[in-house]
């Protein structure tokens, strides 16, 4: 998935963003022989009629209930080679911790909105996460124009007060598209009930769409590490920069050099290697080598115990608490040892100083870790500036940005 733009699917409920994806990967011709026939069949054992949303529905209780309990990730490839992550995430507030995690690492957001409805308040508090966590990009598709008779009025009053509303919080989304995910139109062609629109179809708008930029220092967090006979072979992706053959990196949080004798991607030697390749490293000499360290050129991050931070609760949490500060694949004991500001994130108002956060609260704060970890203050997705908090429970309970 070298190319693989994810996306992150959101809005209120029953705006209908499965039905959404479920018609665009139908549209686009991912989906497999034999899927539709199981749907179809599931739907006749639940006696309920077809739907588009059912193709991404991945549990039996959902499809019983009608509703997305977790986050659904789909891969999708068209017929020109274009790649797709969609990530469906739940409109539920009590579900709000699975639509964190899933937006943590998306490239730009699709907000649905209903034609019939304004905005609500759990798709306000999206947009609030997905500003917060740097997620810069977003196609507005105003949903089920069918059901206003694809009237271009409705739809031009509707992207009015979206439009107003994002303008609250400096965010200008690229495109805003109407369309039915039921009946279909304007996902891969232009839809002939709705000729007064002339702007970019779905699959128009995420094709022109531009990923964030990734920098040019290398940038590889080790995955994992693998001995072949006398030889350690490093494993990750590497989330920034080029590196090749003979070059030198810094290796941290340890911050010693060592040179790169060897590159394997796909498991065959390579001069180079990249962003986004997943690749094997083979260095000069056992500096130890484990998962968790991240190896860097020629512009070094920082490392240490001591990270200014903003978070989102998606649980409540006391200053000094036992947590586990995780990003990439770094992981350390941690403590929120002061409580700088708070927020609500709905509103965004500052909230009374505390020494503890509760659930959906925004606030910046000093995060200290037990052991030395790599940062840098937030410059794209799946970088060294992104970090989750999770408790005693291994639950995730706070997910962050440096600052």
């Amino acid at each position: 998935m070298r190319n693989c733009l994810k996306v992150v699917v959101t809005g209120d409920v029953d705006a209908g963003k499965s039905t959404l994806i479920g018609r665009f990967l139908y549209e686009s011709g991912s989906i497999c022989d034999g899927v539709i026939g199981n749907i179809e069949e599931s739907c006749l054992r639940n006696g309920r009629d077809f739907e588009f949303a059912y193709l991404l529905d991945s549990f039996e209780e959902e499809r019983e209930n009608q509703l997305t309990i977790d986050t659904t990730q789909v891969f999708c490839r068209d017929k020109k080679g274009r790649e797709w992550l969609f990530i469906d995430v739940p409109g539920h507030k009590e579900l709000i911790k699975n639509m964190l995690v899933g937006s943590s690492y998306a490239d730009i957001a699709v907000l649905v909105v209903d034609a019939r409805e304004s905005l609500k308040e759990q798709a306000k508090r999206h947009i609030q996460v997905l500003k917060f966590l740097e997620v810069g990009q977003f196609i507005v598709v105003i949903n089920k124009m069918d059901s206003v008779c694809y009237n271009k009025e409705a739809f031009m009053n509707e992207k009015a007060k979206i439009c107003a509303f994002f303008d609250k919080l400096n965010i200008k989304p690229r495109y805003c598209i109407p369309a039915s995910a039921k009946e279909g139109g304007n996902f891969i062609k232009n839809s002939q009930k709705m000729n007064w629109y002339k702007g970019e179809t779905l699959i128009e708008a995420l094709s022109i769409s531009c990923r964030r930029n990734r920098g040019s220092n290398f940038r590889l967090p080790v995955q994992d590490v693998y001995r072949f006979g006398s030889q350690n072979i490093i494993v990750g992706m590497v989330i920034s920069g080029k590196i090749r053959a003979g070059e030198k990196v810094t290796i941290f949080p340890f911050g010693k050099e060592s040179k790169v004798k060897q590159i394997k991607v796909f498991n065959k030697h390579a001069r180079s290697a990249g962003f986004p390749d997943n690749i094997g490293l083979i260095l000069d000499g056992n500096i130890g080598l484990k998962r968790g360290i991240i190896l860097c050129k020629p512009k070094l991050p920082n490392s240490g115990t001591v990270i200014l931070a903003k978070i989102f609760c998606v649980k409540a949490l006391k200053r000094n608490e036992s947590l586990k500060f995780k990003s990439l694949s770094q992981a350390a004991p941690a403590q929120i040892v002061r409580i700088v500001t708070i927020w609500d994130s709905v509103d965004l108002g500052v909230k009374p100083q505390a020494d503890s956060l509760q659930e959906l609260d925004l606030a910046e704060i000093e995060l200290n870790t037990r052991d030395p970890v790599v940062t840098e203050k937030f410059q794209g997705i799946n970088s060294l500036g992104r970090f989750v908090l999770e408790d005693k429970d291994k639950e995730i309970c706070a997910a962050g940005i440096i600052l």
